[in-house]
């Protein structure tokens, strides 16, 4: 009704039951609303997140701390990770992000399953809270299996759009693409631009997908906060040129999470994203988790509307 056009079910954290009931929602309100609102199902990706930890506790500055994958191969780990691989890839001096880049840590030791690291920052340790390695590339499949199992339920019912999390390279796109070909449903494939070597592989992977999302919070921690305006520029005109869709995503009106109007800073950076010719513009915390969902909505719609009433007024130039 506020003029949302797509909604999304993440599934990092969506369960098959909850997304079944969301589908039926949204076309419940499609019908007695008279809208046509798209679903796009995100995909987790070969994301690292933290596990096992009974209790969050806090990470003091200075701490040396044990990270492993599993307690049967390293019995005397402070944090666990769940990522499937081994370690042989970090190098000393590698640094580790966690919940966002809030917590920052520096590897010391290196071992195939553990890593001793020196926390650079505090911060609470908790459960499922994402986890960067910047600057190491760990190996991966194509395809989790997770996402397998996701994958299958989203291609059984009808999603318009899959977002692929953390591409690195267009077989990650080319993988879904092959598997998508044998589902009744056709939903465009999007690539999340979110880590270095995306950027580093971005014309190959915009070339295998239908569009392109600028996922804002993961790439400013894989490569750097001050980058990310301009990356968002050159992956917006990478897709132009091969006409291709755009997404800009994360803290859009990340303030109206809490408050029931964006920031003038958020108001600009959304209109921006207009300017700079995205397609859309998505929303996430405000939204998902936010005291004012519906206003956030609302107050985007009405960014737009007016950044491309200008657009208009002046022959699309700014």
């Amino acid at each position: 009704k506020n003029g949302a056009d797509i909604i999304r079910i993440n599934f990092s954290h969506a369960s098959f039951d909850f997304a079944e009931k969301a589908l039926n929602e949204i076309k419940s309100a499609n019908r007695d609303l008279r809208r046509d609102v798209k679903i796009l199902a995100d995909l987790k990706g070969n994301r690292i997140r933290v596990k096992g930890i009974k209790s969050p506790f806090l990470l003091s500055k200075n701490k040396i701390v044990r990270i492993g994958t599993d307690y049967s191969k390293e019995k005397n780990t402070d944090i666990l990770f769940d990522y499937l691989g081994n370690f042989l890839k970090v190098k000393t001096g590698d640094r580790i992000f966690i919940e966002d880049g809030k917590i920052e840590l520096k590897v010391i030791e290196i071992g195939k399953y553990f890593l001793k690291a020196r926390s650079l920052s505090a911060g609470e340790i908790k459960n499922s809270k994402g986890v960067n390695f910047p600057d190491t590339d760990l190996d991966f499949p194509n395809l989790s299996e997770e996402d397998k199992e996701d994958l299958k339920f989203v291609l059984n019912n009808d999603f318009s759009y899959i977002a692929q999390s953390f591409v690195r390279n267009e077989k990650d796109i080319k993988t879904i693409r092959e598997i998508s070909k044998k589902s009744k449903f056709k939903p465009k494939i999007i690539a999340k631009i979110e880590n270095r070597q995306a950027v580093e592989n971005l014309r190959k992977i915009i070339s295998a997908s239908d569009g392109a999302m600028v996922a804002r919070g993961d790439l400013a921690i894989s490569t750097d906060f001050y980058k990310v305006p301009i990356l968002q520029k050159k992956i917006i005109a990478e897709a132009k040129s091969q006409n291709k869709f755009t997404i800009i995503a994360t803290q859009m009106l990340e303030s109206m999470t809490y408050n029931p109007l964006p920031t003038r800073a958020e108001a600009s950076d959304a209109a921006n994203a207009v300017f700079d010719k995205a397609e859309f513009v998505m929303l996430s915390g405000e939204t998902a988790a936010g005291a004012y969902p519906s206003q956030s909505v609302k107050a985007l719609n009405l960014i737009i509307k007016e950044a491309e009433k200008y657009l208009r007024e002046n022959g699309g130039k700014i």
